[in-house]
């Protein structure tokens, strides 16, 4: 496993601009979406690759998700509003998000690489971005609304302005 990689430096360029980080958070928080796979879907498309979702459902990453990010981050939210009332317990929280990205981190890493022998696809990559992040969508869960396909719209085209 490689923890710097493409795919690793992808997602801290495209998740540092604010839009991106939103769109990304609000999936996430309102629609039970991976931050990971969605930057992940994206940076696949940059690599001209389509994501596959049953080699990701039986991936090393997706054990790791459930195992370990998932979690670290549901402690991490439980804590919030006690460290908010207590002070006190502002430097655990800190460790906690430390750990929790550390451990997305490693997941990615665990992405990078399933993917790195994945065939490249003939489709321009505006279009393979849209449909990756589309797949990953419905594979997540219901029927895409109106203002989850307005998001994922908005971070496909932030993606690929800053890719």
């Amino acid at each position: 496993m490689q923890l710097q990689n493409p795919l690793w430096a992808f997602a801290l360029k495209v998740y540092s601009h604010s839009e991106v980080e939103q769109c990304c958070l609000t999936l996430q928080n309102d629609f039970e979406m991976s931050v990971n796979r969605l930057l992940f879907a994206g940076w696949l498309a940059l690599q001209h690759k389509s994501i596959d979702l049953a080699a990701l459902e039986q991936s090393q990453a997706s054990v790791w998700q459930k195992s370990m990010t998932h979690p670290l981050r549901a402690l991490r939210y439980q804590l919030r509003p006690m460290q908010k009332k207590e002070p006190e317990l502002a430097a655990l929280y800190q460790a906690m998000r430390k750990a929790e990205l550390e451990a997305e981190k490693i997941e990615l890493a665990h992405l990078h690489a399933l993917a790195i022998h994945w065939p490249e696809v003939v489709m321009p990559p505006k279009v393979l971005m849209q449909d990756n992040i589309e797949r990953l969508a419905v594979f997540s869960g219901a029927s895409i609304s109106v203002t989850q396909q307005k998001l994922l719209t908005s971070l496909s085209r932030q993606m690929m302005l800053l890719g």
